[in-house]
């Protein structure tokens, strides 16, 4: 009652006119009224009478825009209620500082609190959104501040009008100024006044007041302490931060893909699919810029695809596609990340074709693993989708129905074996009809008399579903497909004639013709155990796959499984830094693991792997082979053949006629596999072959733990590997450092431990978790880069010396000295000495002429012990490269340490 009493007068109502209208008393009236203002559904006036009103509580409404970003319910949450609450807070919203890295999507952020403003009606539907970059105008501050203050005419040189300035022009609306620590200290001071005031005044003018209604969004990617004063930012009270692309999830991450690849459909006014290896690079891959990168790679690879498919005439295709090859080099090295997020990758697209749409409406692949739940769903949909896959994949069509035989098995025995017992002939019947209910109760008494067998329920329920599918389909003229047909023909001779018979009556019931194929599926249905249909009561032939590098085997057995449908083929990975004997025993565990029987099949790349699958059946009596060299093509068939129930002999001759590879039987042990085994101790230390040693006091886990956090953050051009020690009882550091040393050139120890260590920089596990470490790690590999190229650089320029021997040389006097004068020089400075003293050895050794140095003598007196160990250190190289450095050339080296 009080609400429609006060809404149509503007100060409200007193007690005693609610006493009137309620026919109580004033005092009754009062007590409730008050009451209502302390639970803060009214509010009253400080007057004489005083008058009461309803609180007018706006309704935050979903935000058509803001509540719809990518990752407003996840890492955007905290963010997007922030901009809320900016843009409604009473009486007029907050000025808002909008922070983060580069790309992270700022600019958009601050237009959509601006769209969030017009639906809530903060601001009118036609206020202005006025956009200005402080960046540029960076070098011309009072350029800078005119475009936002406005000029009048005269102010300075070239000032030859009056101008408003972005700050009048966003009058009534927002204005967003990206980044805001461009802005000079005077300028921020004249806007933190206008934000005080409400009313500035041009540059040049000091009559004219000119007043403006205008919001702040500011951005930033520095902190804000860095370049804003202090009485600027507590003029921004919201502050927002934006996070990373690698802080936010895969599925935010895909989801950002999805959005931009339908743009670039827009745009091209083309479909345009990605193949799954593709997408899991854009997934995977460092996008050092974030949000912006992403998108400028995504339509550099559409563009790619764009000119792929126009080049090609006779490509009769409506759609691109992408695959690794348009991927630009750094975004395709993302599939090496693959390892680290295999779990949560799998997790978002394992139920995805290998080609995959991002069509408008969805490409058929998305609509039916929607409606995978639906009780009418075939499993010929999914052979229709997998095979327009393959084909695109370029697979030749036996390639194609031998793996879709894989696919209709597995399918059809889920299909079948998961149709509940308890589904009532009533229910099915409301499902598919009577007429079909009729049709499945006619077929099965006829297949009951004719093969002398009975069905179950199951049966019954699934043949009614299929066939009213299928009915449905073949009136429609879609077509049928089973690739394995004549294999059901004669495999099933007896029970593909009745479904044949069948066919007839289902023709004459429903007016159709029905195709050789569906005839070959409802025989499926009718065989003795259709249930188990094609499995076979041998065990299946295992597949081991051993191969060189750190995910080589898991990426060709993935590729494998998914085509074959079945997670079949099992790898062990051998990275670089792991021994043979390590390795497998790895494999030897795998082997007794997965076998069941029928033996294995080992498939390997090379060297001493070739001998795994020998003494894997020498030392526990499980039959196998092993076939070399291996492929994925190979692997693929061998899969394929031991998923299908094939034999030993069939499986290795199908795989020699494919790839023309050799293969071992494994009772012919090589005499030499000890020797394999044991070869990394032998081998000599290739000057430029880095390592980093992981070591753990605790055993391998911490040491295994730091070595991922590496291997995921460190990027460089040079080759390096990655080494654990586990240095539990009375292992010695120093020991296992010093025949690593023999092998590799070891660029820092990282451990949990402190430790001391003459020859090797040391890092802390902490500096590692903390980045620190990865930045000095960092360090250190560019500069063994440079060092690598100078190396090679003057290879081809010396020739009485091998550079990369002498550039260590060098080095190792360098830093004897520096030792000595207890000083460390900038790096950029021993290179400079470096390439001095190699020009200056091969001077030597050609016995050119000499450069004196003016005043000698005096030098070396005034400098008699850095001179001394200068000398002393060159005597070390004259000796080992027969040649004589002159006092004069020592002088030299020896400013050159004093003076950098």
């Amino acid at each position: 009652m009080v609400k429609e009493m006060t809404q149509d007068r503007s100060k409200g109502m007193t007690a005693k006119e609610v006493a009137k209208e309620a026919d109580i008393t004033r005092s009754t009236a009062s007590r409730y009224l008050n009451k209502l203002v302390k639970e803060g559904k009214m509010k009253k006036t400080n007057s004489r009478p005083v008058y009461y009103s309803i609180i007018k509580t706006k309704i935050i409404l979903k935000s058509k825009k803001l509540d719809n970003i990518i990752g407003a319910d996840k890492s955007l949450k905290v963010s997007v209620q922030q901009a809320k609450a900016a843009i409604l807070y009473p009486p007029n919203g907050l000025h808002t500082l909008l922070l983060g890295e580069t790309g992270v999507g700022k600019s958009m952020f601050a237009e959509l609190m601006y769209n969030f403003a017009v639906e809530e009606e903060v601001i009118s539907s036609d206020a202005p959104f006025i956009k200005f970059n402080c960046a540029d105008y960076t070098d011309n501050p009072q350029l800078l501040m005119g475009q936002l203050f406005g000029v009048k005419k005269g102010a300075y040189t070239g000032a030859e009008k009056d101008s408003k300035g972005f700050i009048k022009n966003a009058d009534g609306g927002i204005l967003f100024l990206d980044e805001i620590h461009r802005l000079p200290p005077q300028g921020q001071e004249m806007l933190f006044t206008f934000i005080d005031n409400g009313f500035f005044r041009k540059l040049g003018d000091t009559d004219e007041i000119i007043e403006a209604d205008v919001k702040i969004i500011a951005a930033t990617t520095e902190p804000p302490g860095s370049y804003l004063l202090k009485t600027f930012q507590r003029r921004i009270p919201m502050v927002i931060e934006l996070p990373a692309l690698s802080d936010r999830s895969l599925i935010e991450r895909f989801q950002l893909i999805k959005y931009f690849i339908k743009q670039e459909q827009k745009r091209i006014g083309k479909d345009i699919y990605i193949y799954k290896n593709a997408l899991k690079s854009f997934l995977l891959y460092d996008c050092t810029n974030n949000i912006g990168q992403l998108k400028s790679d995504i339509q550099l690879a559409c563009a790619k695809a764009f000119l792929n498919f126009k080049s090609k005439q006779k490509n009769k295709s409506s759609c691109l596609k992408i695959g690794q090859e348009e991927l630009p080099y750094h975004v395709k090295k993302g599939i090496m990340n693959l390892p680290n997020k295999r779990e949560e990758l799998d997790e978002l697209i394992k139920n995805r074709g290998n080609l995959i749409s991002f069509k408008e409406n969805g490409s058929k692949t998305e609509q039916r693993q929607k409606d995978k739940k639906n009780k009418d769903y075939q499993f010929y949909d999914v052979i229709e989708d997998k095979m327009n896959t393959l084909e695109d994949n370029g697979l030749p069509q036996e390639e194609i129905n031998q793996i879709l035989n894989i696919d209709i098995e597995k399918h059809f025995k889920n299909y079948i074996g998961d149709l509940s017992a308890n589904f009532k002939k009533s229910k099915i019947e409301k499902i598919v009809g009577e007429d079909i209910v009729s049709l499945v109760q006619e077929i099965l008494d006829l297949a009951k008399n004719r093969l002398d067998r009975s069905y179950d329920e199951k049966i019954y329920y699934g043949l009614a579903l299929h066939l009213k599918r299928s009915i449905a389909r073949i009136r429609n003229d879609n077509k049928i497909y089973h690739p394995n047909l004549n294999e059901i023909r004669s495999e099933h001779s007896q029970e593909f004639i009745t479904a044949m018979e069948i066919a007839t009556i289902i023709d004459q019931k429903f007016s159709i013709k029905t195709p050789l194929d569906e005839i070959g599926y409802i025989s499926m249905f009718l065989t003795e155990k259709p249930y188990n249909y094609g499995e076979t009561d041998v065990n299946k032939v295992g597949i081991l796959v051993v191969m060189h590098g750190k995910s080589t085997a898991s990426s060709m057995t993935e590729v494998v499984n998914n085509l074959v449908g079945e997670e079949h083929a099992v790898a062990v990975d051998m990275p670089l830094e792991m021994s043979p004997n390590e390795a497998y025993k790895k494999a030897k565990a795998k082997a007794k693991e997965i076998d069941n029987g029928s033996g294995i099949i080992v498939m390997v790349d090379m060297g001493s792997l070739n001998s795994f699958g020998g003494m894997i059946a020498e030392e526990t009596g499980i039959k196998t082979e092993t076939i070399t060299m291996v492929s994925t093509p190979t692997i693929l068939e061998a899969s394929r053949k031991a998923v299908l129930g094939d034999s030993f002999a069939d499986i290795i001759e199908s795989v020699n006629e494919i790839g023309g590879e050799s293969y071992q039987q494994n009772f012919e042990v090589e005499t030499e596999r000890d020797n394999n085994l044991s070869s990394s101790e032998t081998t000599n230390k290739n000057l430029d072959d880095f390592a980093i040693v992981t070591a753990c006091y605790t055993g391998e886990g911490a040491a295994r733990e730091l070595k991922n956090i590496i291997e995921n953050n460190l990027n460089s051009n040079l080759s390096y590997r990655i080494i654990n020690l586990s240095l539990m009882e009375d292992n010695n550091l120093e020991k296992e450092i010093k025949k690593l040393e023999k092998e590799y050139n070891i660029l820092a120890v990282v451990s949990t431990m402190p430790l001391e260590l003459e020859s090797v920089p040391y890092i802390s596990a902490l500096d590692i978790l903390g980045q620190d470490g990865i930045e000095k790690l960092s360090t250190k590999l560019k500069h063994e880069e440079m060092i690598f190229n100078i190396k090679t650089s003057l290879k081809d320029q010396f020739s009485n010396f091998n550079s990369f021997k002498m550039v260590d040389d060098l080095r190792t006097v360098i830093n004897n000295i520096e030792s000595r004068f207890k000083e460390e020089l900038d790096f950029g400075v021993k290179i400079g000495i470096i390439i001095h003293m190699a020009y200056m050895l091969e001077n030597a050794k050609k016995d050119g002429n000499r450069k004196q140095y003016e005043k000698l003598n005096e030098f070396i007196t005034k400098n008699k012990n850095s001179f001394a160990v200068v000398n002393s250190e060159m005597e070390r190289l004259e000796s080992e490269y027969n040649l004589d450095i002159t006092d004069d050339e020592k002088a030299y080296i020896t400013e050159m340490f004093l003076y950098n």
